[in-house]
């Protein structure tokens, strides 16, 4: 691996990187669907396999997959968006612009868990929902009501606060500090991991997790402890651009990812929820970012299409799996074959409304931003689940 000096020119068009997309997202799918009892409702199955060691080995095997997909968005979130910036623009057109890109398409799924599955509970559960500010809370009624993956666009809602101010700043930073302020943030990860662990209770734990409701709160959901990971995506696209982003083909670099995952397997939580794989994703990125770049290929018309969906099909996971699977099937557990046909229909399923909600909410509220006069720069879809 070593450093590549030839500058690039920002704010081109990624691909491969778009349809990387669809891959994070469909990780969290895979932990979110092996789980073995129902987030919402502990006592309840999740899974569909009715054999406890087929069921027992699935969710093991995926148990980490969610936390690799949440971080990999994380640090594309600030890759992307500063790859796409031509420079300071007024923050109020920033912001805009950037909750086109994903309250609506928020707000209808808040709405579909509200009326047609009537779980939103008390007010103090779907208010805070709806204005995306519930993963600040450490009430897992809170934070984990409603559509529960949107905690994540919570801790977006904060990088999209704060870029204005983190852009001013290290778009001044000169070359020969970009990795070394990286390693800075990869040094904030670890703290945030180690107060978690140390300073947070470990008890009560978790029926799926071998963590508290308080350590899961803090080192996963809480906006500010995953700031880090998007700090990093920002000087990552830096250092690409500048040319002196370490270098290593897409392909040795999805290779790191192998190890990593199975060191998520067996490092202990808090420390596995971002240590593990934070590193080999970056350099994913930053690999898939080279590519395009230098190397470029003709986009694959259906993995740019998967990854325009991904951000729909991360968000509805969360009411066809959480809600829509205790609707329509109760209970009920079934043999091998029937599980494995009704987990790919729930995939189906789940893709099909996270199109729908591309096609029909998140593409218009776009193109009625563009038509506002507001220009939506950059591939933008920089979200995170």
């Amino acid at each position: 691996m070593r450093a590549h000096r030839d500058t690039a020119r920002p704010g081109g068009r990624l691909p491969t990187l778009t349809a990387l997309r669809f891959a994070a997202a469909l990780a969290v799918f895979l932990f979110h669907v092996f789980l073995t009892t129902d987030p919402l409702y502990p006592q309840a199955p999740l899974t569909l396999f009715a054999d406890p060691r087929t069921a027992s080995v699935l969710a093991c095997v995926t148990s980490k997959a969610g936390y690799a997909g949440v971080s990999f968005f994380f640090v594309l979130s600030g890759f992307v968006l500063t790859w796409s910036a031509r420079g300071p623009e007024p923050p109020g057109v920033f912001w805009r612009r950037r909750l086109a890109r994903i309250y609506p398409t928020h707000l209808v799924l808040w709405v579909a868990a509200l009326l047609l599955f009537a779980r939103a509970g008390p007010v103090r559960v779907w208010l805070p929902n709806l204005l995306l500010v519930h993963a600040n809370s450490p009430d897992a009624d809170v934070n984990s009501g409603m559509n529960m993956p949107s905690w994540s666009l919570c801790c977006e809602l904060l990088f999209y606060l704060l870029f204005p101010l983190l852009y001013r700043v290290l778009r001044r930073l000169p070359e020969r500090g970009v990795l070394p302020a990286a390693g800075v943030c990869l040094v904030a990860a670890a703290v945030v991991a180690l107060v978690d662990a140390v300073l947070l209770p470990g008890r009560p734990r978790i029926p799926q997790l071998p963590v508290s409701l308080d350590q899961l709160w803090f080192g996963y959901l809480f906006p500010p402890a995953r700031l880090p990971e998007f700090v990093l995506g920002m000087l990552l696209a830096r250092a690409v651009a500048a040319g002196v982003a370490p270098r290593l083909g897409l392909a040795p670099a999805a290779l790191l990812l192998l190890p990593a995952y199975a060191l998520t397997l067996v490092v202990p939580s808090p420390f596995d929820f971002t240590l593990p794989m934070v590193v080999p994703l970056a350099l994913v990125i930053c690999a898939a970012a080279h590519r395009d770049l230098h190397r470029p290929c003709p986009a694959h018309p259906l993995g740019q299409w998967l990854g325009k969906v991904s951000f729909g099909f991360y968000l509805c996971q969360g009411v066809v799996l959480f809600h829509g699977r205790p609707l329509l099937l109760g209970e009920r557990t079934f043999a091998a074959p029937a599980a494995a046909a009704l987990t790919l229909a729930a995939f189906a399923v789940t893709l099909g409304a996270g199109a729908l909600t591309y096609t029909a909410v998140e593409r218009p509220a776009v193109g009625w931003l563009a038509r506002a006069g507001t220009p939506a720069r950059g591939s933008g879809r920089e979200w995170a689940g």
